[in-house]
């Protein structure tokens, strides 16, 4: 696979099927960017609160228990979110919806300075909530722009790039409360470092409006004028010509086993609320939803107290520990894009089912590190080592599963991405509610953690088919050639 091509090269329906990450080129790599940049962000508005929490607690005066309250209620707004930002993508384009939801978390954000109880912080947290919705458009504007074949890689490298977001938060809100502090008392500082990533938001958002378009082929509104009137050929002289601006032309898909269709456009709101119901009954995305919901819920829950850990468990600082929690989410630069890479080389040499064997491998490796991380709370250096084991193998597992995704149901991709983003959410919320109910007891917390990550991966991989493809299929002759 090419990531600094000289060129584009584009399959029948105008979708890149390589990649050139030194580029802004448009369309393709710049909605590539822009779409991790701004989940990015928008993760950093999302989860500027917790790195400060200890200085928020101190001065508000709020309670253990309310700070794990608080941790649940941010993460049950996103359910809520991305479950209705599915369908949305889907009638106005993922653009359009990402830039909104980027204004629209700005303005709480901007707002957490004026807290002033627990009750205040809940309701800041819950609409703050909303950002991490815009994982979905970034997911779905990814697959509008790049072909089956490396389509796992392309939602990766979004998905990874833009959740390393909170590891930037770690590292980045403390040092700018600390900045702050030195100008203003505490009581004021941490009220005024929120207006720095609600700015951030608003950039990101004006720049996905002013600078990309949805799909290769323009604007979603305009690009679904030009399928309705011609729907046989989307290869126009203008499509033809960009090739000399570094677009290579036209490449066919070189599997057949794997499409992904156009997704339903403009169905009545009472057809799409039919159509999302039929979706979610559905047992491939049902096991999508567990296996996302035992991966990215698993990363956002301990997102929220992995700064926790390190200062309750070896008595470290907050800053200090908040440092070292910035691991866990900085490895999404290389382990959430590995999930996808994994999974498109595998389904290169074994079609599907390669796709559903490199989510079980990843998967059991994650729950095996997760309990391993249990025992090996004992001395800082042997828990740091072995977090950045299982914080690897959570995130690979992340963009294994949506790897898989956009060929569960592909012509109601925007209502699938929805509810399994919406899923992890949900785990988030779930694993938020056992950390709270565990307490200080972490290394139960993990132990549950990875026991149960193993049950989903052997469980959901062995039932799970997708486009007629099953992981039993590797014992077909078809598959049995060296890789």
């Amino acid at each position: 696979m090419q990531f600094f091509a000289k060129s584009i090269l584009l399959d029948q329906h105008g979708r890149a099927t390589n990649f050139r990450l030194h580029s802004l080129e448009y369309p393709h790599m710049r909605a590539l960017h822009l779409g991790w940049i701004s989940f990015m962000v928008a993760f950093l508005a999302w989860y500027s609160i917790p790195p400060i929490m200890p200085h928020i607690a101190a001065d508000l005066k709020i309670s253990a228990i309310d700070v794990n309250n608080s941790n649940v209620i941010a993460v049950a707004a996103t359910v809520l979110a991305r479950i209705v930002v599915g369908p949305l993508c889907e009638r106005f384009g993922p653009r359009r919806v990402m830039a909104g939801l980027l204004f629209a978390g700005s303005i709480p954000c901007a707002m957490t300075g004026l807290v002033k109880n627990a009750s205040g912080l809940f309701g800041l947290r819950f609409t703050i909530g909303i950002l991490g919705a815009t994982f979905v458009p970034s997911q779905f504007w990814a697959t509008q722009m790049f072909a089956p074949s490396v389509v796992g890689t392309a939602n990766a490298f979004t998905g990874g790039w833009g959740n390393m977001g909170a590891g930037v938060t770690y590292l980045v809100m403390p040092a700018i409360h600390d900045g702050i502090r030195r100008y203003l008392p505490e009581s004021k500082a941490w009220r005024v470092v929120f207006v720095i990533p609600a700015g951030i938001c608003i950039l990101a958002a004006l720049a996905v409006l002013l600078f990309a378009t949805d799909t290769p082929q323009g604007d979603w509104f305009r690009r679904q004028t030009q399928t309705l009137t011609n729907p046989v050929s989307i290869t126009t002289e203008k499509d033809i010509s960009v090739a000399k601006d570094g677009i290579a032309g036209l490449q066919d898909d070189d599997d057949d086993d794997e499409t992904i269709a156009e997704v339903k456009r403009d169905e009545p709101p009472l057809v799409a609320l039919a159509s999302w119901f039929k979706v979610l009954v559905k047992l491939p995305v049902l096991i999508m939803v567990c296996a996302y919901a035992c991966s990215f819920g698993v990363e956002l829950a301990i997102d929220n107290v992995i700064g926790q850990v390190f200062q309750v468990k070896f008595k470290l600082d907050a800053s200090k520990a908040a440092y070292i929690g910035s691991i866990f989410g900085l490895l999404n630069i290389c382990s959430r894009l590995s999930g996808g890479l994994f999974s498109d080389f595998m389904a290169h040499r074994l079609h599907m089912p390669g796709r559903i064997l490199a989510l079980l491998s990843a998967m059991m490796l994650q729950g095996a590190f997760l309990i391993g991380f249990s025992f090996g709370l004992v001395t800082l250096s042997t828990s740091i080592v072995l977090m950045v084991f299982f914080s690897f193998f959570v995130q690979h597992v992340c963009g294994s599963t949506f790897a898989i995704v956009p060929f569960v149901d592909p012509v109601n991709n925007g209502k699938v991405m929805g509810i399994v983003g919406a899923s992890g959410s949900l785990g988030g919320l779930i694993f938020n509610l056992m950390f709270r109910a565990l307490g200080s007891q972490y290394d139960r917390a993990f132990l549950c953690l990875g026991c149960i990550s193993l049950g989903v991966a052997i469980i959901g991989c062995l039932l799970l088919r997708v486009q007629n493809k099953t992981i039993w299929h590797l014992f077909h002759k078809r598959y049995s050639y060296p890789m």
